[in-house]
């Protein structure tokens, strides 16, 4: 008996010890298989970094003093992105005078989960996913999913010009050449089509970004057939594109323009072959490929070159896009991008709470009530989420110069003392905003600090209004101008955006105060699409809207008077001044920044005097999202809430 134990303890301390060994060879070998891989890897990257060393030093590149320092140093983010380039290009890429740089961050780590899909929302529908023709900034933050210029701003470095559909551009010392390197192998989206119909075989297989692509943007942006006034103004100077072969191209400047460098590099294209036909597939005349182009059958859908496939479009409902796995670049994690129409912000709100929304912007008076009053705990329990940051931008009424109200700038001045601006930013906006005077971001270099804001002073406004004609002359409370012979009262509407209570609100505490003076103000909430269609139309008296401001200033796209008669083009207040348009040209020709700060402060002094905007106010942007988003992030470049480094957590 006693020996039976003694054999069944040998037999246990013998089967844990081999156990142990086992255990201990697996783990040996697991290490080593790891060792294996991370030697691997090592090994192609050093083999990676000699071929490059060598190609760069065989062009002759690298001085004795650089050899010893690029054998020295290295920078693991830029050495990521070597992977998403042919040697050849990437070897162009990094060699000098190359207007590019490479990349330094990246979208995912190794830890970042792929797939999923993003539920976010849209305030409001929009009228068309014509990328020209529709300057909204809807459409602008699609595209920025969708499509791709030949370069792009890096997002937490914005000065930083890194490589999008071009690896290399050359720019000569006057600025009125880029000779641009196309990547090789860069495919089109399958385009949004019913493909079971035969009407659409013609759009089957695969095309090739090529250099033609840009030549026919160009094309359409120079055409004045094309309703595209708003992009119109920034290429006049451009003498167009002379094309090497597929994949290589100049473009031509008349003379040294500052926006030139912005709008040559962030060139996107537009495939003719998609653009150029009617829905048969038959290509359109020459002679009105720019009328087509507007009301073009592709209208409603989208189609680029980007990280994600426009997928579909179901007008008050939802834009579904898909990330397109044939993309030449670092694939974001997320695998499809859901933007859900909903108007009303409660409606979010609760969606965002039960899970059917994943990200919402929040309106001031939801930060208010629900976050900083507690009304939804679950902010405060950290199963929501939410971050408030300032974007580039600023809020504004236009008053319509060319009509028989707002015509003299003294009126408008009466229009922004009668405004209590600091009252509605205060109580309708919750104090989520700073008052501005002017047309540049108020914490950038261009604007002008110095100049005091038009204080609230009704008894000032209803001077002005008597200087300018304006007055009582029937004594039935209202004011009367004779214009051409008849009386008119003043009475005018003004379109503001029908989801946005808040607005609305400061809109009536403003028609009040209107009314003790003797004008009366007709509101009218509308829905963007519309209020979108009347502004470019110049179909108004006035309106509420605002500007996203991008890295560099250029004012001549909204202020020059040249853009006040061209169709649908940003000047929709009809602002014509010769001093103003004096010194915007005069910056388009200034690269030195110091110079062109003080040239932008002297046109701010400008339109403050004149007003043809009452601004209002810069706004703080607040995010909220549900805890299984990862990775959230916000940028200084629109859209401020790109949510191509996101991603989802695991369910």
């Amino acid at each position: 008996m006693q020996r039976s134990l003694v054999a069944t303890i040998v037999q246990v301390v013998l089967f844990i010890f081999f156990f142990a060994a086992l255990v201990c060879n697996i783990m040996q070998v697991n290490d080593l298989q790891k060792q294996t891989i991370h030697q691997t890897r090592e090994l192609d990257q050093l083999q990676t970094t000699i071929q490059q060393f060598q190609h760069t030093l065989e062009r002759g590149a690298l001085s004795g003093s650089e050899i010893q320092e690029y054998l020295l140093t290295g920078d693991p983010e830029i050495d990521y992105h070597a992977r998403f380039f042919d040697a050849d290009e990437w070897m162009a890429l990094n060699e000098n005078g190359n207007f590019l740089q490479p990349q330094t961050s990246r979208l995912r780590s190794s830890e970042t989960l792929d797939g999923g899909t993003l539920r976010r929302s849209f305030i409001s529908d929009i009228p068309g996913l014509n990328p020209l023709i529709q300057s909204s900034a809807d459409v602008s933050e699609l595209y920025h999913y969708v499509s791709l210029g030949l370069a792009t701003r890096q997002r937490n470095d914005p000065d930083r010009w890194i490589p999008g559909l071009a690896y290399r551009i050359e720019v000569n010392q006057e600025y009125t050449e880029y000779h641009v390197y196309l990547r090789d192998n860069i495919l089109w989206h399958t385009p949004a089509v019913d493909f079971t119909n035969p009407q659409y075989t013609w759009l089957e297989g695969e095309h090739e970004l090529v250099a033609d692509d840009f030549v026919f943007a160009l094309s359409l942006i120079q055409n004045p057939q094309v309703e595209a006034g708003s992009q119109r103004n920034y290429y006049e100077q451009c003498d167009g594109i002379e094309v090497i072969n597929d994949h290589e191209f100049i473009v031509h400047w008349r003379e040294p323009t500052f926006q030139s460098i912005a709008f040559t590099v962030g060139l996107e294209p537009i495939p003719r072959w998609l653009y150029g036909a009617d829905e048969n597939g038959t290509p359109y005349d020459e002679s009105n490929v720019g009328l087509h182009f507007n009301n073009h059958w592709f209208n409603q859908r989208a189609i680029g070159v980007g990280p994600y496939r426009f997928v579909r479009w179901t007008p008050g409902g939802a834009i579904v896009l898909d990330r397109w796995n044939r993309y030449f670049g670092e694939r974001p994690p997320i695998e499809q991008i859901e933007f859900r129409i909903i108007s009303d912000a409660p409606s979010r709100l609760n969606q965002l709470l039960v899970g059917d929304l994943d990200y919402i912007s929040i309106e001031p008076a939801q930060f208010a009530n629900e976050i900083e009053e507690g009304g939804t705990p679950e902010f405060e329990s950290g199963e929501l989420n939410y971050q408030a940051y300032q974007g580039p931008g600023y809020r504004y009424i236009g008053w319509d110069a060319d009509g028989h109200y707002f015509n003299d700038r003294r009126v408008r001045r009466a229009m922004t003392h009668a405004f209590d601006r600091q009252t509605s930013i205060d109580h309708n906006m919750h104090g989520l905003g700073r008052l501005v005077t002017g047309s540049f971001f108020i914490n950038g270099p261009d604007y002008d600090h110095s100049i005091e804001p038009f204080a609230f002073d009704l008894q000032r406004a209803a001077q002005l209004l008597e200087e300018a004609g304006w007055l009582d002359l029937n004594n039935d409370g209202i004011r009367e101008k004779e214009i051409n012979g008849q009386l008119i009262n003043f009475e005018f509407g003004i379109l503001t955006y029908g989801y946005r209570a808040e607005f609305i609100a400061a809109m009536q505490a403003y028609r009040n105060n209107l009314r003790r003076i003797g004008v009366i103000m007709n509101i009218e909430p509308v829905e963007w699409s519309i209020m979108s269609e009347r502004m470019q139309n110049k179909d108004f008296d006035a309106f509420t809207g605002g500007w996203v401001l991008g890295w560099t200033a250029d004012p001549y796209q909204i202020w020059h008077s040249s853009q006040a008669d061209i169709p649908r083009s940003s000047n929709r207040v009809g602002f014509r001044n010769a001093e103003a348009d004096e010194l915007i040209e005069r910056a388009r020709r200034t690269f030195d920044p110091e110079e062109r700060h003080e040239i932008f402060r002297q046109f701010h002094r400008i339109v403050h005097e004149e007003q043809p905007f009452t601004f209002w106010f810069t706004g703080m942007e607040i995010g909220g999202w549900r805890n299984g988003i990862e990775n959230v992030t916000f940028s200084p470049l629109r859209p401020f809430d790109s949510s191509q480094d996101w991603s989802l957590a695991a369910p």
